[in-house]
């Protein structure tokens, strides 16, 4: 959960930096240079002109994922943790490796992507479904919710997530089952 709640804060940061840029007419050097980080981090094209900011694309994709849809993840995907991947790839979401991208010797379970720590698989998953073309109607749903000022909730985005697993709906329906068993839990790490 510290994982992330700090992942989270950081994407908070540089959203609310963007909204306060919006409508600004002046950039400064460092401000151009902190957009250009973000467009890359969140894989979107920018030509440098501060005029034509695709802000909607940007604004889609540089929101957060609520912790307890996180953590209800990680606990699905990695039976609490005590899965091979879990302990060998430190890998908690079931991320595999794209085509030609999981390097040899890296991790025990073959084809999974490894990480050095927790972190930094809570940080790839949250890049995974803030950027992949796959989870992008996930991204519009939470867009949605931000429009009409209701808040991006575990149990409103849990059902928007699709792609994510071959089992479809009922992987869905399962992990929303399992937030719902869980909320005291986690919400007491949060």
């Amino acid at each position: 959960m510290p994982y992330i709640t700090s992942q989270n804060a950081a994407i908070t940061a540089d959203r609310n930096w963007l909204v306060s840029k919006q409508y600004d007419g002046r950039w400064s050097p460092s401000e151009r240079a902190r957009l250009k980080n973000i467009t890359q981090r969140y894989k979107i094209s920018w030509s440098g002109n501060t005029r034509k900011i695709p802000w909607n694309p940007l604004l889609e994709r540089v929101d957060i994922i609520p912790g307890s849809m996180v953590a209800t993840m990680a606990a699905a995907e990695s039976g609490w943790g005590t899965s091979k991947l879990a302990r060998s790839n430190n890998n908690l979401f079931g991320m595999k490796c794209g085509k030609g991208k999981c390097p040899s010797g890296s991790g025990k379970v073959k084809g999974y992507s490894h990480f050095e720590s927790v972190k930094e698989s809570v940080e790839a998953y949250v890049v995974n479904l803030n950027t992949h073309p796959a989870y992008s109607s996930f991204r519009k749903s939470r867009a949605q919710l931000r429009k009409t000022d209701q808040e991006v909730t575990a149990s409103a985005m849990i059902h928007k997530l699709k792609g994510y697993s071959t089992r479809g709906s009922s992987y869905n329906n399962y992990l929303f089952s399992m937030y719902q068993d869980n909320q005291r839990l986690i919400a007491n790490h949060m």
